[in-house]
């Protein structure tokens, strides 16, 4: 039911808005984020574990008549105070943070923060007799907009799957997420489909170092912006959205790329 609280995974996404290049548009609705975040190569996004019944979020309005804005707040507990979750505490304060959290239910994924408007993590640990715990809040440092329904990949420092070289399909049998390409052994090589991916699917490939880099092109199953040819040289990505054309046919049309 709508109304229902909990339904979020114990994995929160966090990452630093400073190592986001491009990516964050919102739609004409000002809530969906159609596309995927583009991370500056060489970074990444980690995942933290949170109790799963402790994730709390809320986002309130506040301002003056004509001037008004969100603040957002995020906060959950991780167990324990090892040597880790403390480099962690440290590393990230005073960094301008997004985070994402994930439904279990449907795997939809909601955004929280902006660029400018980005959250402020504060922490405190506690240890008596019944617990030992850290406590972590995130929260906006300024007036922004709401949270955001982030339908795109993430970049983490692992990726779903990496597909063979040579290969022109790739199979995204492991979700929504990032998959990896390989050099072509002997020259570059079309990419033509993705099989096992579901309607509605978000999926990014990432290219691969090599003097034989793999291509999609606006034909076969990819429909391109502008029909312009992506290449998976390193550091290169491209998102699509996978829509099931027929009963057995599929397009896989273009989100971005970088």
């Amino acid at each position: 039911m709508p109304g229902n609280g909990g339904n979020l995974k114990d994995k929160v996404i966090v990452f630093d808005w400073n190592d986001v290049a491009s990516g964050y548009v919102r739609d004409a609705s000002g809530i969906v984020m159609p596309g995927s975040l583009i991370f500056v190569p060489g970074t990444y996004a980690i995942k933290l574990y949170a109790t799963q019944d402790s994730i709390k979020s809320s986002a309130e309005s506040s301002g003056d008549t004509d001037a008004e804005g969100v603040i957002q707040n995020i906060d959950f507990s991780h167990p324990g105070n090892l040597k880790e979750i403390k480099e962690f505490q440290t590393s990230w304060l005073g960094k301008s943070i997004g985070i994402i959290v994930e439904k279990c239910s449907d795997g939809s994924m909601t955004l929280f923060g902006s660029p400018c408007a980005p959250l402020r993590l504060s922490h405190k640990n506690e240890w008596d007799k019944d617990k030992n715990v850290s406590v972590m809040t995130f929260k906006s440092a300024q007036k922004g907009p709401g949270w955001a329904d982030y339908l795109g990949t993430v970049t983490l420092d692992t990726v779903k799957a990496v597909a063979p070289a040579d290969a022109t399909a790739v199979n995204v049998v492991d979700g929504t997420g990032e998959y990896g390409l390989t050099d072509g052994s002997v020259a570059p090589v079309v990419i033509t489909t993705l099989t096992n991916a579901i309607d509605g699917g978000v999926y990014t490939l990432l290219g691969a170092t090599g003097d034989n880099p793999s291509t999609v092109t606006k034909a076969n199953d990819f429909i391109l912006h502008n029909g312009v040819t992506w290449t998976g040289v390193y550091g290169a990505k491209l998102t699509v959205k996978a829509f099931k054309s027929d009963t057995a046919a599929w397009k896989f049309i273009e989100l971005n790329r970088w």
